[in-house]
């Protein structure tokens, strides 16, 4: 059961309005989509930002000088600075859009992977990650002779903490752990895996 707090800031009932698609019916009753790991449904925003860029500038971005790769650029750049205030990024150039988690996840680790992992480092993942957080880290620790590493799952589906704090060493070198299991919709707790990640340098 979720927390008080929680379910007084977060009104489930009144996002679902944003989604369209969900006021559709499948087999007599409404909509209720999991599949959000593969494909995010979109909300009316969403729908109605594509639908002016389409039918008002769809243009390359900085390819062209003409009025409608300018307005396109324009509005490109906007999204990238609305994407750092929201995410309080300290530089908006280090917000970098990709087409998925798959391939943000897969240029992390054949760029910035590649140039800093050594043999005998240690890459720790968790078993309750999507086959986008394994194999692009599998990959490069074979690459690499590193070491890779799992955050084992206790009985009621969440992440055995006590046990990463075992698995973090002098030699880890990228810990890389979902927020919320696709599979079980576990919530990580991020926050933690993060300090501990940090404090050990």
């Amino acid at each position: 059961m979720p927390s008080a707090a929680i379910q007084k800031s977060f009104d489930v009932y009144s996002i679902r309005k944003h989604f369209p698609i969900l006021n559709r019916e499948v087999k007599g009753k409404p909509l209720v989509y999991f599949d959000n790991a593969a494909s995010s449904q979109k909300p009316q925003e969403v729908i109605d930002a594509l639908v002016n860029y389409y039918s008002g500038f769809n243009a390359n971005i900085h390819r062209g000088i003409h009025s409608l790769a300018e307005e396109a650029t324009a509005a490109y750049e906007a999204t990238r600075d609305a994407a750092a205030e929201f995410i309080n990024s300290p530089s908006r150039e280090q917000i970098i859009f990709t087409k998925g988690t798959t391939e943000g996840i897969n240029l992390v680790a054949q760029t910035w992977g590649r140039a800093n992992v050594k043999e005998g480092d240690e890459i720790i993942i968790s078993t309750l990650e999507h086959h986008s957080n394994i194999v692009p880290w599998y990959v490069l620790a074979q690459e690499k002779g590193a070491i890779l590493k799992s955050i084992p799952v206790s009985e009621n589906g969440e992440l055995v903490m006590e046990e990463f704090d075992k698995l973090l060493t002098e030699k880890t070198k990228i810990v890389s752990v979902g927020h919320a299991s696709n599979s079980l919709g576990t919530i990580n707790p991020v926050k933690k895996i993060i300090e501990k990640a940090h404090a050990a340098g």
